[in-house]
């Protein structure tokens, strides 16, 4: 198991390894865990909204009797948003440019969601 005190290194760490804008850990009902995001960025809102936006994808899926969503990726004009499930309690999201690869993203992200699961 991870030490607490690690997980924000982790974090940042892989914010710097996906050139990230902006990384955080939160859990499923909105809560900031550890956040690595530009100043001035309201953190509680950035993380319920987050968590809401996967809850719906889940919603949206159990009422098609499909499983809940795995991932979700967002993309805008400049960036590009990816939410993670990061155990039963816990999502990893990345904010990244537009411009990166988000197959190497999502992978570097996805590493580090099965790592912080333990958490």
């Amino acid at each position: 198991m991870m030490a607490t005190g690690n997980v924000g290194a982790v974090i940042k760490d892989l914010k710097t390894r996906i050139a990230g804008i902006a990384t955080a850990l939160v859990s499923r009902d909105g809560l900031v865990l550890y956040a690595d995001v530009p100043a001035g960025v309201y953190t509680e809102t950035f993380a319920i909204m987050c968590a809401t936006i996967l809850g719906a994808a889940a919603t949206a899926n159990t009422e098609l009797n499909r499983a809940p969503p795995e991932r979700i990726v967002i993309e805008g004009n400049d960036s590009k948003t990816i939410i993670v499930g990061s155990g039963k309690k816990a999502l990893l999201v990345a904010v990244v440019d537009q411009t990166v690869d988000v197959t190497k993203v999502l992978g570097e992200v996805v590493k580090v969601a099965d790592l912080l699961k333990s958490t």
